[in-house]
């Protein structure tokens, strides 16, 4: 039973790469494909940013707390 459930779930997603393929303009892949790169890069600084941040008001409160 598991061998040909395996063929069927193959052809299935076949049939769909194959339905959708056609539907898929190359200018919209590829503006989708630019975008999700600038944001994959935007989220990267901003978490760099906000890690140095981070560490900068922990060495401040800490500071100050040996301080008093």
């Amino acid at each position: 039973m598991r061998s040909s459930s395996i063929p069927l779930k193959l052809g299935t997603l076949s049939g769909m790469v194959a339905a959708a393929l056609p539907s898929l303009q190359r200018d919209k892949l590829l503006e989708a494909v630019v975008l999700a790169g600038v944001g994959a890069c935007v989220s990267f600084v901003v978490s760099l940013v906000l890690k140095g941040l981070f560490k900068r008001l922990k060495a401040w409160f800490l500071k100050q707390r040996d301080s008093n």
